[in-house]
């Protein structure tokens, strides 16, 4: 049986690059991205132990924005709970991205 989170926003603030700390609520293997018009950047994944613990890549995998356009995404997230939503480069603007997580 599948589960899914309740949608959570990670909010990239005008002229960062890193939400804040995001807690899932419990482990889960994939991560549902709801993604606004960004501006050209890569955009990956950190996560840790706690919420306020050390934040690490997790390289997995990463989503190219060459141009700017609304997508919905699907990152592996391998039984994290904690983490944070990163841009490669400053956003010119605020990004409310929405994140859930699914548990197969």
């Amino acid at each position: 049986m599948s589960v899914h989170g309740k949608p959570i926003a990670a909010t990239i603030v005008q002229g960062g690059t890193s939400s804040s700390a995001i807690d899932l609520l419990r482990e889960y293997d994939f991560l549902s991205m709801e993604i606004p018009a960004m501006d050209a950047c890569k955009i990956h994944l950190q996560v840790a132990e706690t919420l306020g613990g050390t934040y690490y890549d997790l390289d997995k995998d990463a989503m190219d924005f060459e141009e700017t356009f609304n997508r919905a995404d699907v990152f592996r997230l391998g039984g994290w709970r904690y983490l944070k939503v990163v841009a490669s480069k400053p956003q010119t603007a605020q990004r409310l991205i929405r994140v859930f997580g699914m548990r197969y």
